[in-house]
């Protein structure tokens, strides 16, 4: 074997493992949270906001509601959210304020299914 083929080989060698090396991934890299550590997000929103609350309040909390339509003394208000529709229905309380009684989700789009109401809260 002469000098310069063994010099290529033992270059080519290094040169390979850098590549290799360079190509794995570590848990323990900058920023990286390793799965079993990792604490999944806290709830957007969640049903004890919304029972209750007035029509103001949900307004301050979600934004302006999508749809408003009163039908004799209730209300029926459809908020979107990220992932769902939010479906509110308020009613008097004893002291004739009308607050929500019923809280709903669905779908955004007519072809999907209706999504369970605490992924919608959650999702925000």
């Amino acid at each position: 074997m002469t000098g310069s083929s063994f010099g290529f080989r033992i270059v080519f060698s290094v040169g390979a493992m850098l590549a290799a090396a360079s190509c794995a991934t570590s848990s323990r890299e900058a920023g990286a949270v390793p799965a079993e550590t990792a604490v999944p997000a806290a709830p957007v929103y969640a049903l004890s906001d919304l029972l209750g609350a007035s029509g103001g309040e949900v307004d301050t909390l979600l934004g302006a509601p999508a749809l408003v339509r009163r039908e004799g003394e209730g209300e029926y208000r459809r908020y979107g959210l990220r992932t769902c529709a939010l479906i509110l229905i308020l009613y008097p309380d004893e002291m004739g304020a009308a607050t929500v009684r019923h809280v709903d989700a669905a779908a955004l789009r007519s072809d999907e299914e209706k999504p369970d109401l605490s992924a919608c809260l959650a999702a925000g």
